[in-house]
């Protein structure tokens, strides 16, 4: 999302509720900071709020902004001037409920028994398709645009911000570029079935694997139009492998050069894109003590914000924990889930969490954990032990959509992914739909 800040060299209007109290702050061109006077913070304004709103800070503190740093608990907030007694600026994104206020000025910090409470925002919006309509499968701008059974997304650069990359990998199979840049939707390669995509670090690259059998690895670059280009001398037999479904278990983890494949009946291996070579890294046995099962739907997410792979097994109807220890050996453990029942539970994520199908999954900048229930209709997140539901009415599939994310339904969510500002993507399967969802 951009953000757009409209000033004048006369005046700038800061408006901030307080309750009932609105403040309008003319910009002031005078220096009234008293230097005889100790630095002092003796008002904030508004209390509470949301992102991107204006802040006031009263006092008396040097007019040279580059030397002050506004701290909302640990964020670093945007400071837009300073007339000497009185400070604003934007606040940034934060976490939901009370975050202290510090200012720094040059080496000294200034710890205040302000609070600002901040709500986030939250909005779901439906980016390409139609609820419940694609019968067939139709190129053209986000109004006219059908899709039918997309499992797998991945976010790209384009010129303003992300465009995303779609995969249909069940009944029919197609790959689509869904540019926000252009507001259409464009079919860019059919390989047959396949799993994926998985993005490079860089972003302007990603790669799919072959579904099932002896499988193909193709790249899609976007300095070469998106096209498909094979991995030469680079096939992924059942024997190397398994004859298991890929769907959404490929990715990358801290290196491109290699590339993470996982089936849905437990079996995970390395490719090598260099040395165009391939290794198992874990077996259907090799999950906890959990049978995954069959076949099932499965995804892949590698987190650089805890260094280790998360995995979601449909037939195990839990999250797994994927480390390497120090001798080098690969180790499931359960993370997540793996409580049986008809409806979805929340609360501790191993003792209470009942999850329902869990598949695809993705983890922000800040560490939590959201995933889509394909059977219970609806996103969860972990945060630290708890998992909380953050759109969509559990069990309830046929509910209709809405822009409000917990009265919105969903119908067998899929993939999620991120963009860069870690606004999330999800592919809602039988709506027909790829929807943004946006928390802050």
């Amino acid at each position: 999302m951009k953000k757009t800040l409209f000033m004048t060299l006369t005046s700038l209007s800061l408006f901030a509720c307080n309750g009932s109290e609105i403040i309008e702050k003319q910009h002031a061109t005078g220096n009234y900071y008293d230097p005889q006077k100790p630095v002092v913070i003796s008002e904030m304004l508004p209390s509470w709020g949301q992102i991107d709103q204006n802040y006031l800070i009263r006092g008396n503190f040097p007019k040279d902004t580059a030397n002050i740093r506004v701290y909302f608990g640990t964020k670093k907030a945007v400071v837009l001037g300073c007339d000497g007694r009185e400070l604003y600026g934007m606040v940034p994104k934060l976490y939901p409920g009370l975050n202290s206020l510090s200012v720094v000025v040059g080496n000294d910090s200034i710890v205040t028994d302000f609070q600002f409470k901040y709500y986030q925002k939250q909005s779901l919006k439906n980016i390409v398709g139609k609820e419940n309509e694609g019968d067939e499968y139709i190129e053209g701008t986000f109004d006219e645009a059908r899709i039918k059974n997309p499992t797998g997304l991945g976010t790209v650069t384009g010129q303003d911000g992300d465009n995303i990359i779609m995969v249909e990998g069940e009944w029919e199979s197609r790959i689509s570029l869904i540019s926000l840049d252009d507001n259409k939707m464009i079919k860019i390669g059919d390989v047959g079935w396949c799993g994926g995509p998985a993005v490079t670090s860089t972003r302007d690259k990603f790669y799919v694997i072959g579904r099932e059998g002896n499988r193909s690895v193709y790249s899609f670059s976007k300095a070469d139009g998106w096209v498909a280009t094979p991995v030469a001398d680079l096939t992924i037999t059942n024997d190397m492998l398994s004859g298991g479904s890929v769907v959404g278990g490929l990715t990358f983890a801290e290196d491109d050069r290699y590339l993470y494949v996982m089936t849905g009946d437990g079996y995970m291996g390395c490719i090598d894109l260099v040395e165009k070579s391939f290794e198992r890294l874990l077996e259907k046995d090799d999950w906890d003590g959990v049978n995954v099962g069959t076949n099932w739907i499965s995804y892949l997410v590698y987190s650089k914000y805890y260094h280790c792979f998360f995995a979601t097994h449909e037939g195990g109807n839990g999250i797994f924990k994927i480390t390497q220890n120090a001798e080098g050996k690969w180790i499931a453990k359960k993370f997540a889930g793996f409580n049986n029942g008809d409806n979805i539970v929340l609360g501790h994520r191993l003792n209470d969490a009942v999850l329902r199908s869990p598949s695809g999954i993705a983890v922000n900048k800040d560490g939590e954990i959201f995933f889509g229930s394909k059977s219970g209709s609806c996103i969860l997140k972990i945060k630290g032990d708890m998992v909380s539901l953050v759109a969509g009415v559990p069990n309830a599939w046929w509910t209709g959509v809405s822009n409000e994310p917990l009265e919105s339904g969903f119908n067998q969510p899929l993939a999620i992914v991120t963009d860069y500002e870690d606004n999330f993507y999800i592919a809602d399967r039988d709506k027909r739909l790829v929807r943004k969802l946006t928390i802050e």
